[in-house]
C-alpha cells in the first residue's frame, strides 16, 4: 500500500503505549498510528465530537469503562462475521440422514474421531 506520512502529536504515556503494543505485535509504531488514525476517521462527526468529549470530561475509570465497551461491540462483530463465515463454508452433504438421535450421536463421534486423527 503506497502512504502518506503524516506527523502527529501526543503525550508521553500514549507514545509509550505506541511503543509496546508495536512490539507486542511485531509492527511498525508508524502502522500502530495509521492504523488508529484510518479507524478513528472512520467513524462518524458525532462518535468522533462523542469521543472528544468524553476524553476532556470522563474521569479516567469512565473512559476505561467505555473503551471496554467499545471493544466488546468489535468482537461482537468480529465473532458475527466469522461465524458467517463458518456458515458459509459449511458443508453437510457428506452427513447423510440425520433421522433421529442416535444417527446425530454416530455422526457426531464419527467426525470427532476424524478430526483427532
Amino acid at each position: 500500500m503506497v502512504g502518506k506520512t503524516i506527523s502527529a502529536y501526543t503525550d508521553a504515556e500514549t507514545a509509550d503505549r505506541i511503543e509496546r503494543i508495536a512490539k507486542c505485535e511485531h509492527r511498525k509504531k508508524s502502522q500502530i498510528a495509521g492504523s488508529a488514525l484510518k479507524f478513528f476517521i472512520s467513524l462518524p462527526t458525532e462518535a468522533r465530537t462523542a469521543w472528544r468529549q468524553i476524553e476532556a470530561l470522563g474521569t479516567p475509570d469512565e473512559i476505561e469503562r467505555i473503551s471496554e465497551d467499545i471493544a466488546r461491540a468489535l468482537l461482537h462483530a468480529q465473532y458475527e462475521m466469522a461465524h458467517k463465515q463458518i456458515i458459509q463454508e459449511m458443508t453437510i452433504e457428506h452427513l447423510g440422514g440425520l433421522d433421529s438421535e442416535d444417527d446425530l450421536l454416530g455422526t457426531a463421534v464419527a467426525l470427532t474421531g476424524e478430526a483427532v486423527r
